[in-house]
């Protein structure tokens, strides 16, 4: 087959095989031994700190505004928060404001107090946590700036009881828990505009540090409540969250994430390179070509 052959065939590849290989690069980031090292930025690190240096025996009260659509992205967050305020025994509480966030919360939240409870008893402890006590799923409300206000006063006036149906008084987490004051702070992961409620009725009014996790691509808007102080720690999108599980030790799926993603990016980008070089490669090629002797009609050019 000649040069111009072959320039042709790769110009004309069928673009399944682009697919194909970016799945394939997918899988083997995903699940091989592969890592990744990643700045550590300063809305991070401010996420980080607000965290590690509160009082541990607040709560840290988590926000899951969240459809699946975001989990992508989010979920990893939501997992590194828990497990690093689960390390420091510091007492978790979950609510939703967007409906779909209650299973989202539960599910997250059964995995991973159910492998720290796991490690302790394969090593001879006791379950270390306990709902009611280390953490709490209160479930959803409608409303959004009418329940941040409310929580602002009093919590039991808009979760009386847990998602269960517990009542909050029956629960030892919530004797001396009864509204933001109480609190280390409020964290909200969200996929949509949540944050700027959560700054506007519960950062302004009750002094409440505001963290926020958020997909990349809203990110970018939060950036200024970051410049003026009304959110005090920014985790945005898989390399926000690939930051947080850095400063945590705690290595989880936003890392390996960021290992498809550079990896699928990296094929693209050779793509686009090698698609480039052949198609100017067979341009420069036909313009070598002799051109032909004989007319459009047949007709001999030669002058004789």
């Amino acid at each position: 087959m000649t040069r111009t052959g072959l320039l042709q065939r790769f110009l004309n590849l069928d673009r399944r095989w682009i697919f194909l290989l970016e799945a394939a690069v997918v899988v083997i980031a995903l699940v091989g031994p592969f890592g990744i090292g990643v700045r550590i930025t300063k809305p991070v690190n401010d996420f980080y700190r607000v965290i590690h240096q509160s009082d541990p025996s607040k709560p840290l009260l988590v926000a899951v505004d969240t459809p699946p659509a975001g989990l992508p992205e989010l979920e990893p967050m939501i997992v590194a928060i828990l497990r690093h305020a689960f390390s420091r025994g510091q007492p978790v509480i979950l609510i939703s404001l967007d409906i779909e966030g209650v299973a989202i919360s539960e599910r997250l939240l059964n995995q991973v107090t159910g492998e720290i409870n796991a490690q302790a008893q394969r090593a001879g402890r006791p379950e270390p946590l306990e709902s009611g006590v280390d953490y709490a799923l209160l479930g959803f409300r409608a409303g959004y700036s009418s329940v941040i206000i409310g929580l602002g006063e009093e919590i039991r006036g808009v979760f009386p009881t847990d998602y269960y149906g517990t009542p909050l008084d029956a629960m030892p987490l919530f004797r001396d828990t009864h509204n933001y004051g109480d609190m280390a702070a409020a964290i909200d992961i969200s996929w949509s505009s949540t944050p700027e409620d959560w700054i506007a009725f519960a950062g302004g009014p009750y002094g409440v540090p505001i963290l926020v996790g958020c997909t990349a691509v809203s990110a970018p808007q939060y950036y200024a409540y970051l410049q003026t102080g009304q959110m005090a720690g920014l985790l945005g999108g898989l390399k926000g969250a690939a930051e947080y599980e850095r400063l945590t030790n705690n290595p989880g799926s936003a890392g390996r994430g960021m290992v498809a993603q550079l990896g699928v990016h990296a094929l693209l980008v050779l793509a686009i390179v090698l698609g480039n070089a052949a198609f100017f490669a067979d341009r420069f090629i036909s313009s070598r070509r002799p051109l032909s002797s004989t007319g459009p009609k047949g007709t001999d050019n030669s002058g004789a």
